[in-house]
């Protein structure tokens, strides 16, 4: 092969390699593309999810009958260990060759006596801090105790100290701004205040069979139902956690959505769904299966929706005043 051969035949191997990495770089933006959609409709659809499931995670249950009956602390007894292990050690005390290494016998004799002089302080520290433990263990059941018998009883007081500590309640973003309660003896009504239709994604996202994005907008019923379902996910969740937190058979739920009042022209605090719940039946349900919406009609309840308009306002079971 001639020079001129050898320049066309490298030529066209170049020509080749440039081909093959624009080929290869192509399929990495296909692929890329892919992925970046797959990932944006598994966020999408992961947020949905999260809307409709609020009440799949519920505070940890705490078993006040259990806790009413603890029994009291033991008060400790004072004990001499100390001392007794330095009399043994004196008394057990003989020279031997190896003291020339420590100091001598005497030596070794005089720190043994060291150790039981100040053994019986030793002891007396172990009780004190023993009783400084046995004193605030004590109080802490006659609060823990006191205060179970009192939520037993249904009083008021002892239901708002526990909802009062137990603000994870209203700290979940999901539930939404604030959650506030009616007390009374074995009575609760909750009153979660929940996000505006706004935290309802208005787009549909899928992937298409060429591996690309579509992104569309939702359709007016489907859009309302999954608000729907997200009010109703947040009344199961706020019923199932003060189910597992005070020791009441009924809880009301009425939830409270900022909404346009049409005499004012105002955003106004509205009630849209208002629920009595029953522990036994609340118990009987499957969370991580229903439909929270539907589920509404295992109780006594008032709700007010129409697929093509959403929500409208409603007369609460209880007064929220």
């Amino acid at each position: 092969m001639g020079w001129r051969g050898t320049v066309r035949s490298v030529s066209a191997m170049l020509r080749a390699a440039e081909r093959d990495a624009q080929r290869r770089h192509k399929a990495a933006l296909k692929a890329q593309t892919i992925q970046d959609a797959a990932a944006a409709v598994d966020t999408w659809e992961a947020y949905v999810h999260g809307l409709t499931s609020v009440h799949t995670d519920l505070a940890d249950s705490i078993n006040w009958h259990r806790i009413a009956a603890l029994p009291e602390p033991t008060a400790p007894q004072f004990s001499n260990t100390h001392q007794q292990k330095a009399k043994a050690a004196l008394v057990a005390f003989k020279p031997t060759i190896f003291d020339i290494f420590r100091g001598g016998s005497e030596k070794r004799r005089s720190l043994l006596e060291a150790d039981l002089a100040v053994a019986g302080k030793r002891d007396q520290a172990d009780y004190e801090n023993a009783m400084r433990d046995y004193r605030r263990e004590l109080q802490e059941w006659e609060a823990d105790t006191s205060l179970a018998r009192q939520l037993l009883a249904g009083e008021s007081s002892a239901i708002k100290t526990v909802i009062t500590e137990m603000q994870s309640l209203t700290n979940e973003d999901l539930i939404g701004s604030a959650v506030t309660f009616a007390i009374g003896e074995n009575f609760l009504h909750a009153k979660p205040e929940v996000h505006s239709d706004e935290i309802v994604p208005n787009f549909r996202r899928k992937q298409l069979a060429s591996g690309r994005l579509s992104e569309s907008k939702m359709p007016v019923g489907q859009f309302n139902e999954l608000y729907q379902d997200y009010v109703g996910s947040v009344a199961l969740k706020t019923a199932g956690d003060l189910f597992n937190i005070v020791p009441l058979d009924e809880i009301y739920v009425t939830c409270l959505a900022r909404m346009l009042n049409s005499k004012t022209g105002h955003q106004e605090l509205m009630p849209i769904l208002s629920a009595q719940f029953v522990r036994s039946t609340f118990a009987r349900l499957s969370l991580e299966n229903l439909d929270p919406s539907d589920s509404m009609a295992n109780f006594n309840h008032v709700m007010s929706f129409k697929k093509s308009k959403g929500f409208a306002p409603i007369t609460p079971l209880k007064s929220i005043d």
